[in-house]
């Protein structure tokens, strides 16, 4: 059973899992966590994401069963190619963690049937959202023709 627990994305990173899912919808212990967290998250636009949640290209220290703490950079894709100090949101263990916040814990399913406890320990550095796409996402929205200015930061 997966712990509810308070989650936060950005909207890349939820369209990032809707893709995830529609591509490979099976019923497995990872699919089960990512329609939880799918359905439970917060999706934040950019100024209200909390600064200390965990998104897609944020530098994260965390531990998995109260052992040794690791360091990893969050990233989409699963690679060979990858260093050691990346973890996947297409891994049971980056999905665990993507969305959680500093100093939270969370119990997650696993296949093998051992459930494993992640514990955030603290968030390193945080990728910004990216503006465009967001802006784009908005613009859609809109009937055609129609003219918007966008305030500068």
């Amino acid at each position: 059973m997966i712990t509810p627990l308070a989650c936060y994305l950005t909207a890349n990173d939820h369209a990032t899992l809707q893709e995830i899912l529609n591509q490979d919808p099976r019923d497995n212990a990872y699919t089960r966590l990512l329609k939880s967290k799918l359905l439970e998250a917060s999706v934040c636009p950019p100024r209200n994401m909390p600064d200390d949640a965990v998104t897609i290209g944020s530098r994260v220290t965390f531990c998995v069963n109260e052992g040794a703490a690791r360091t990893a950079l969050m990233v989409r894709n699963e690679s060979r190619d990858f260093p050691v100090y990346t973890v996947s949101v297409k891994s049971i263990l980056g999905l665990g963690i993507l969305g959680l916040r500093e100093g939270a814990t969370t119990n997650i399913d696993t296949d093998i049937g051992s459930p494993q406890k992640i514990y955030v320990m603290r968030l390193d550095f945080q990728a910004p959202a990216p503006r465009l796409q967001l802006v784009n996402a908005a613009i859609s929205e809109f009937p055609r023709g129609t003219i918007l200015l966008q305030p500068r930061d």
